[in-house]
């Protein structure tokens, strides 16, 4: 009869990862339920005095820029830890912390779209150029680093 100590854990390979995409995952979805619950109030939907913007809008934003400042943080958090737990992939960590850096990208430019359209009804080409814009800066970057990266393996080694 095998006894538990022979058995190797399932898990044991993720458990370096768990606690950064816990956090990852308990901050995203307690967010998602604030901005449930403040959608919810009577009067949200009320314009702003003048404007098109509604403060139910200026809530979202509110509460989006903090789930993408929360992706941010805890993404880069957790591709740090794959790093660490799996060294045989160290070179592609970058792409991970892009994807995150990318989706985070993509919720500013979701929860700001009701707020920031009024200001580009005239060119309304900018504002999703802006973002393709800022999303080329970390692209690049990662596009960079993982090729440097492969094209010098044998230095590295040497050097071990």
């Amino acid at each position: 009869m095998p006894t538990q100590s022979s058995n190797p854990d399932p898990m044991a390979s993720f458990r370096p990862l768990m606690p950064s995409f816990i956090r990852l995952l308990a901050s995203v979805i307690v967010l998602v339920v604030v901005e449930g619950v403040i959608l919810g109030f009577q009067g949200i939907n009320q314009p702003i005095y003048s404007s098109t913007v509604t403060v139910a809008n200026i809530a979202v934003l509110f509460i989006g820029l903090i789930v993408a400042l929360v992706v941010l943080k805890f993404g880069t958090q957790f591709s740090n830890a794959f790093s660490d737990a799996y060294k045989n992939y160290r070179t592609f960590t970058p792409v991970l912390a892009w994807v995150f850096q990318v989706i985070g990208l993509w919720i500013l430019y979701t929860v700001s779209a009701p707020v920031a359209a009024p200001a580009f009804t005239s060119a309304p080409y900018a504002y999703p150029l802006i973002f393709l814009l800022l999303a080329l800066f970390p692209t690049m970057k990662v596009v960079t680093s993982v090729v440097h990266s492969l094209e010098t393996p044998s230095t590295k080694h040497s050097n071990d």
